[in-house]
């Protein structure tokens, strides 16, 4: 752990100085809600918002009332599960609102599914048709991620496949509700070694959330997770890396799709923070488009994380 001090502290030195940034990190904020395990959220319509809870029962669908202010930091917060009687043990991950049938489609990694659900929670049958392939992931190292925009779905796995070194983005049509066309993407390499990573109380790195842009550009979300074994005192090393990149699938013909920071950010002992949900929220009056990321705070990991929800403001040409 002491020889990544260094690199963390010029870390967060980096993002709070570089040179001006199309991201703007406007709030990080606890929710004064019920500690859950809240993994993906989409804006349906004025201030509400579907978030899915990968572990309770019922199907674990939400809906959050986020009231913003003008600023963009969030005021007022509510929030509401849906008596559905969903099926229960899918590891529900990630969920996005498709305008064009007033639906919900959500990815569940427990059985790598991306099924369809009314806005009552209830399930209508459908389903995306998910290629043999991406079935074939590492346990709890399925579908984290869920984009939707202009009819086309767009997800990938936690971790590459295994044998695989990259990343498998796959776009799904709505039309049709099948696979469409498939990219390579490659992560940046963890901070954390292998060996620190085995021994550590919890260590997740991988793709955890992507979000798509009206242009059909993606935004993806890579974080790294660490809480180091032993007691409180080693403890308090633990720490997350979030990182935003910006891809251009449908226009970039490269091997490995290219990428773009958009921005990272650290977040330690004191406010830590697994975020696994994105998506976008209101424009500002100023014309930016706000970008949500929601934490899974494990029920609250015994007091060690809380329901995080971070504001960011985008200013993408």
């Amino acid at each position: 752990m002491k020889k990544l001090l260094p690199f963390l502290l010029l870390l967060c030195w980096g993002s709070a100085f570089a040179q001006t940034p199309v991201v703007e990190h406007i709030q990080q904020r606890r929710l004064e809600i019920a500690p859950g395990q809240y993994s993906g959220i989409t804006h349906v319509a004025d201030d509400v918002y579907a978030v899915v809870h990968d572990k309770a029962p019922g199907g674990g669908l939400f809906f959050f009332t986020l009231q913003f202010l003008a600023d963009g930091s969030i005021g007022a917060v509510s929030a509401f599960e849906t008596d559905a009687g969903g099926a229960e043990g899918r590891d529900n991950e990630d969920v996005v609102f498709v305008p064009e049938t007033q639906t919900l489609f959500v990815s569940a990694e427990g059985d790598q599914s991306i099924r369809e659900y009314a806005l009552d929670g209830r399930e209508t049958g459908r389903s995306l048709r998910i290629p043999h392939a991406l079935k074939d992931c590492a346990p709890n190292a399925g579908f984290e991620a869920l984009a939707y925009a202009n009819g086309t779905f767009w997800t990938t796995t936690e971790s590459p496949l295994p044998g695989e070194t990259l990343y498998r983005l796959q776009s799904f049509s709505l039309r049709k509700l099948a696979p469409a066309k498939s990219w390579n993407y490659q992560a940046d390499t963890p901070t954390v070694g292998e060996a620190e990573a085995a021994s550590a109380a919890a260590y997740v790195f991988g793709i955890s959330a992507m979000t798509a842009l009206p242009d059909d550009r993606l935004i993806v979300m890579e974080r790294e997770v660490y809480v180091p074994g032993g007691g409180l005192f080693e403890m308090m090393g633990a720490f997350t890396i979030t990182s935003l990149f910006l891809i251009d699938p449908l226009h970039d013909k490269s091997k490995v799709l290219e990428k773009t920071l958009l921005t990272r950010f650290y977040t330690s002992f004191l406010n830590l923070a697994n975020f696994e949900g994105m998506c976008l929220g209101p424009t500002l009056p100023d014309g930016r488009q706000t970008l949500l990321l929601l934490a899974d705070s494990q029920d609250g990991s015994q007091g060690l994380t809380g329901e995080y929800i971070r504001v960011l403001a985008l200013d993408i040409r």
